[in-house]
């Protein structure tokens, strides 16, 4: 089972992600923060599989953000969703283990999210 740590700022969005990640057997929440100060304080604590990070996340430069996140936890593997596809490149960039698109519907979203936790090491592109 993997488990992950949901970071999303909108309440709606983190409650539709919870809600249908928990409906999957194979995966399971352990916290949800809604800013990059909250992400922070719950990685050590949680020790998580996976952090689900919104791209846009307040409180820090995704590129700080995942500097800060690598450094205290390495092996958590690092999905950004974004509802902008250009942040696919910067994700990419900044070594990110894979980027799902927002926009796609909560079936699609959830099997692109199952594609990269379970059958793939590469970056995907979700749209």
């Amino acid at each position: 089972m993997k488990t992950i740590l949901l970071a999303e700022s909108e309440k709606h969005v983190l409650d539709a992600l919870h809600l249908a990640i928990e409906q999957r057997a194979e995966m399971k929440v352990v916290g949800e923060a809604r800013s990059a100060e909250s992400l922070l304080a719950q990685v050590c604590q949680k020790a998580p599989d996976v952090i689900l990070l919104d791209w846009k996340l307040p409180g820090l430069h995704p590129q700080r953000l995942i500097g800060a996140l690598r450094e205290w936890s390495p092996a958590v593997k690092l999905i950004a969703f974004s509802v902008q596809p250009e942040h696919e490149k910067a994700a990419k960039d900044y070594g990110l283990d894979g980027f799902i698109s927002k926009q796609l519907p909560g079936d699609s979203f959830i099997a692109a999210l199952v594609q990269i936790l379970f059958l793939s090491n590469n970056i995907q592109e979700s749209q």
